[in-house]
């Protein structure tokens, strides 16, 4: 399953989204103001290492905040 993320064109929400089936077959809407002018945003995939603490990595994902959902 994998989770996108998205940037609200109208209110600037920056939000993620798990897509069960083509994104291109999805309604993608706004959680704050239920806007449809939404874009994908390209991020860095995570990771899981083989060692044994087991960490999980974002890829530096700086842009992370409290406003995702």
């Amino acid at each position: 399953m994998p989770i996108f993320e998205f940037k609200c064109n109208v209110c600037g929400r920056m939000f993620e989204k798990i897509v069960f089936k083509r994104l291109e077959d999805c309604e993608i809407v706004c959680p704050d103001c239920q806007s449809k002018d939404v874009q994908k945003l390209i991020s860095a995939p995570g990771s899981v290492s083989g060692s044994s603490n087991e960490s999980y990595s974002s890829g530096g994902c700086s842009s992370c905040s409290s406003k995702f959902t």
